[in-house]
């Protein structure tokens, strides 16, 4: 199936799902509460599980040279998010919360089921590194931006779960170990159930939401406009100026993965140091850039797939 269609279709039940969210909070069926246990449930058991189950394969050379090649892309991806975010703080005078939500795309929770559903779950395989590498960043450069320090702090990174479920699933794929039967089977149910939990509690933050908060800021547009269309369009052209093409026979579909979370919303992350580090303010603001950009890209994304497809086919 076409890419753009897939996507738009995988969007479609994904829009579905935060709606129902929205009506169970705004109809008074749920409370607000239950989405910071449903955000612990996605964070800590059904997260882990889809990093430990995009690896349950076995061992093959070509999968190993393709993650590297995922690596190098978002490599250069995230190089072209620091140049941006660079030029747009000169230009806009943008503060720590604007430039780090530039910076940081959600690449874990939104796009492992996406990309599982609309390519297939051996390619969130290829996801992995891009994941790995913006929580690398984001808890070395973005936390003490965050702080208004400098320095790194590898220390919460290394008590990631998820980090250290894909470090784990890693490993199996390197011994070519996958989990037994009924181990492997209610992994892989857990992994499913992903982005349906994901998407229904961005429903449930949305129906407590000020909206007019979320929605009636023109900044946060603008940020929002650069995080979804702006760094992916710019991403894309790099990569397809560079000899990447030929370094994978399934190089075209992989640099699509990280085009794709280049172009993902704001990192939820950005909004946890927010509340960690900052005034109370600025976790709002985070908060509102990362709600009205999750909204957002449920429009953005197929566009961002046409475009790929328009550069390299």
């Amino acid at each position: 199936m076409d890419l753009t269609l897939a996507l738009a279709e995988k969007i479609g039940s994904f829009s579905l799902l935060i709606l129902l969210g929205f009506l169970a909070v705004r109809s008074g069926l749920m409370s607000y509460e239950s989405s910071r246990a449903l955000s612990r449930f996605g964070l800590y058991i059904l997260t882990p599980c889809a990093m430990l189950d995009a690896f349950q394969y076995e061992f093959e050379a070509a999968k190993l040279q393709g993650m590297g090649l995922s690596m190098l892309a978002c490599l250069i991806a995230a190089a072209v998010f620091a140049l941006l975010t660079g030029l747009g703080k000169r230009l806009f005078h943008l503060n720590t919360i604007e430039r780090l939500s530039l910076e940081y795309p959600n690449a874990g929770n939104l796009m492992i089921p996406l990309v599982a559903g609309s390519m297939g779950s051996e390619w969130v395989i290829y996801l992995c590194p891009c994941f790995f590498l913006f929580n690398l960043f984001m808890f070395t450069h973005g936390q003490s931006a965050m702080q208004g320090k400098r320095g790194f702090h590898l220390d919460m990174l290394l008590k990631n779960a998820v980090v250290m479920a894909m470090f784990l699933g890693l490993l199996f794929f390197l011994l070519d170990w996958q989990l037994p039967g009924l181990l492997g089977e209610t992994v892989h149910s857990l992994a499913d159930m992903m982005g349906p939990t994901f998407m229904f509690t961005v429903g449930m933050i949305l129906g407590h939401a000020n909206l007019r908060q979320v929605f009636a800021q023109r900044r946060a547009w603008g940020i929002c406009a650069g995080r979804l269309l702006l760094y992916p369009a710019v991403t894309m052209l790099v990569l397809r100026l560079c000899p990447l093409q030929d370094l994978h026979p399934q190089a075209t579909q992989i640099l699509a993965i990280v085009c794709l979370a280049a172009g993902a919303p704001v990192a939820v992350t950005v909004t946890q140091f927010a509340q960690m580090y900052r005034e109370e303010g600025e976790a709002i603001q985070a908060s509102a850039l990362n709600i009205l950009s999750t909204v957002l890209c449920l429009a953005t994304m197929p566009g961002v797939a046409w475009l790929y497809q328009r550069l390299f086919s």
